[in-house]
This record gives C-alpha cells, sequence and structure tokens, in this order.
C-alpha cells in the first residue's frame, strides 16, 4: 500500500475516485489488458460492445465544439 495511490477495478470505475469533487486531473495509468476490457465493456466507435446488450458508445452531437467561432461566422452572421 502506497499513500496517495489507489487501484480500481476496469468493471467498477468511479468517478468520485477517478476526478474527486468533478476536477479532472488525476495522474491515471492504463494497462493494455484495461483498454481491452473497456473495448469489451463499451465498444468502440466502429463495433458495439461485447459485454453489453445493444450498447454503443454515444456520438458526439457537435463535431466542431468551437461554439464561438461557429456563431460569429460569416454565414452564420448574414442569416441573422
Amino acid at each position: 500500500n502506497i499513500p496517495g495511490v489507489e487501484v480500481l477495478s476496469v468493471e467498477r470505475l468511479n468517478l468520485l475516485k477517478i476526478a474527486p469533487g468533478g476536477h479532472l486531473g488525476r495522474f491515471i495509468i492504463w494497462t493494455q489488458s484495461a483498454f481491452e476490457k473497456l473495448d469489451a465493456l463499451y465498444g468502440t466507435y466502429k463495433k458495439p460492445s461485447a459485454l453489453k446488450v445493444d450498447y454503443t458508445l454515444p456520438r458526439a452531437m457537435m463535431t466542431n465544439a468551437d461554439l464561438a467561432r461557429i456563431i460569429n461566422s460569416d454565414e452564420i452572421q448574414s442569416a441573422l
């Protein structure tokens, strides 16, 4: 046991352990087998989950998250 070091199972990830208080910034070390297990649990964008029934990863609604640039673009401003 090393003080300040926690070990989590990929099958039981807890957001409060990974980002306590909702603040991202923990240094996390992932193993190759952990990534393989995540792919099996949640699938990838190319293949669905192998362990969950009818589960696919959600897609982002916007592909360009620079909303300020989009709103201030000439195309949008001319339509307003």
